[in-house]
């Protein structure tokens, strides 16, 4: 969550200075925040949970947007004009 507008929709940031580089190092990931641009640091372990519960979002909307496969023991259906 972005520290400046509590937006949800932030995402990781590329690494742009030695410091980014340091706090690598110490644990800490680099990311920017989609709505206001801010550019802040999160702890490596709520890095893991970000990208985890963002993978699961997408495999859910991934399953909602399949069709749904047809029932194997269906009856066929028939055509009345035919």
């Amino acid at each position: 969550m972005c520290p400046r507008c509590h937006s949800t929709e932030v995402s990781r940031s590329r690494t742009h200075k030695i410091q980014d580089g340091f706090m690598r190092w110490m644990g800490m990931w680099a990311y920017r925040c989609r709505e206001c641009n801010k550019r802040f640091y999160l702890p490596a372990k709520i890095d893991n949970k970000i990208r985890r519960d963002r993978a699961w979002r997408e495999s859910v909307d991934k399953a909602q947007e399949r069709p749904a496969a047809p029932a194997e023991d269906a009856a066929p259906t028939i055509d009345p004009a035919a």
